[in-house]
């Protein structure tokens, strides 16, 4: 049986039968306990779980039955964010999900072929695109009875797109990464090296954009709402349409002749000792492997398209092997990597930015890259390191300038997982995340400006007033080149 994942936008109509039956099998799976592996609260709990701030919201009570203490420390705060495996965890993920959810519907007396529906977001061709799908938004389903699909705490935006707290839009700028496995100080598709990594690490394109502003623009951050925490992220069932949607993203991209998919063991065969693993329909468990999420594999979805929204036409797969230095990625030695970076400039000093804006001065490394009045075609990038703070998610504004004042707009981060990346008592004690910027445009722009070099580069950070909960504190900027591909 082949399910097939279709764009809700597709259907026509605010209720097709697809998403009347979700909402069905959503309120079937709530009435479960948290100790059964089909519930929604267990569901939700792989992702990331708050016990004492899902009881405050009415999700579970303190008597609520939970699985024993070791099965939470296997199956329960697993979302894989700043990582390479960022893609295929959550690949794995939605396929469990999708195969309880079907097999519910059918169950109920729906379709044995039930697919999960993706958000479309950033298909040109529609102009409703990107408003949260009408099923979501009713207070009740057409037969009049309470939606659980609306029974979700959202404080953010019912249209996508910038706003006086997100003042940068969602793009597809992480399709114009031809490589999936990012060289240090750069972007890739897919995100950079790392073990198992319950946020922290570096963050890959498609994860810093679209994935993470939509889950902040969707919860909001005053007061906050469920996607913009990953500790409640999964309970709103518009995550799994959103994360159906980023798979998808991954899908296409596989399709663009000349992108490098890795395919080497220490991706493939996945993080030890911890390991991925899932419920199924059954009840039981399974492990899975990221190799086991490429296509024709076990965990590969079937889309019913993968042009529309994703800025690229369809060719034939291309799966290459990447080699990193000092890494076997894989047997093909001969197997082009991405192009080696080299730092160029860091920071001496820590940044905080709470109700004022911070900024430091960066002094670059004066090479021969360095003395055109023009970065490209070689690609320069912006690194924040060790970001942390105190608030589940938050927004950062960040800003590159030279000293006499001129500045431009780098980016607009949505710093989603920000709290769990902090916690000292964490799986990562308090790396914080790390996110990388492509500067390339802002820094020329500088450049032609004032007919100069740039030999001293301001970098600001700052948050929206919305946004200034808590002191959001980056340890260390530094900026690499790289060479064009």
């Amino acid at each position: 049986m082949v399910r097939i994942r279709r764009d809700i936008a597709s259907f026509g109509e605010a209720w097709p039968e697809t998403l009347i039956w979700y909402a069905k099998a959503v309120r079937q799976l709530r009435s479960l306990d948290p100790n059964d592996r089909n519930s929604w609260a267990y569901l939700g709990a792989i992702h990331g779980i708050d016990r004492q701030g899902w009881i405050n919201d009415g999700v579970i009570t303190p008597q609520s039955p939970m699985p024993p203490q070791s099965e939470q420390d296997r199956m329960w705060n697993q979302c894989q964010h700043g990582t390479w495996y960022f893609l295929p965890w959550h690949r794995g993920y939605c396929w469990s999900f999708e195969q309880i959810i079907g097999a519910t519907v059918e169950a109920l007396g729906g379709p044995s072929d039930w697919g999960l529906p993706y958000w479309n977001y950033l298909d040109a061709t529609n102009p409703n695109a990107r408003d949260i799908p009408d099923a979501f938004m009713s207070a009740t389903m057409p037969d009049g009875s309470d939606n659980p699909l609306h029974d979700a705490e959202r404080n953010g935006l019912t249209r996508l797109g910038p706003s006086s707290w997100y003042p940068r839009d969602i793009d597809l700028s992480c399709m114009n990464q031809h490589y999936y496995t990012s060289a240090v100080g750069s972007l890739g598709f897919g995100g950079g090296v790392t073990a198992f990594n319950h946020f922290s690490g570096p963050t890959g394109a498609c994860e810093g954009n679209p994935h993470n502003p939509v889950h902040v623009m969707v919860g909001g951050i005053s007061p906050m709402g469920w996607m913009a925490d990953p500790n409640f992220a999964a309970l709103d069932p518009i995550f799994w349409t959103h994360h159906c949607n980023i798979d998808r993203l991954w899908a296409a991209w596989l399709t663009v002749p000349g992108n490098v998919q890795e395919t080497g063991a220490n991706w493939s065969d996945g993080p030890s000792p911890r390991q991925f693993e899932m419920p199924t329909s059954s009840g039981q468990t399974t492990v899975f492997v990221p190799g086991q999420t490429l296509p024709g594999k076990t965990y590969a979805p079937t889309y019913d398209d993968l042009t529309r929204g994703t800025g690229i036409g369809v060719g034939p797969l291309i799966a290459k092997t990447v080699l990193m230095e000092g890494i076997e990625m894989g047997a093909d030695k001969g197997t082009e990597g991405p192009p080696e970076s080299t730092l160029i400039g860091s920071s001496t000093e820590s940044l905080s930015t709470h109700a004022n804006a911070a900024t430091t001065a960066v002094e670059m490394a004066q090479g021969p890259e360095m003395l055109a009045k023009s970065f490209e075609p070689s690609r320069l990038f912006l690194n924040l390191e060790h970001v942390r703070g105190e608030t589940a998610s938050s927004v950062l504004n960040v800003y590159i300038g030279l000293p006499d004042g001129h500045r431009e707009l780098a980016d607009t981060l949505a710093l989603f997982g920000l709290q769990k990346a902090s916690q000292e008592d964490g799986d990562h004690a308090g790396n914080g995340l790390t996110y990388t910027i492509d500067i390339t445009g802002p820094a020329n722009k500088l450049i032609a400006s004032h007919d100069a070099t740039l030999d001293m580069l301001e970098v600001t950070i700052e948050q929206p007033d919305e946004a200034k909960a808590a002191p959001v504190t980056v340890e260390r900027i530094s900026i690499y080149s790289q060479p064009a591909r």
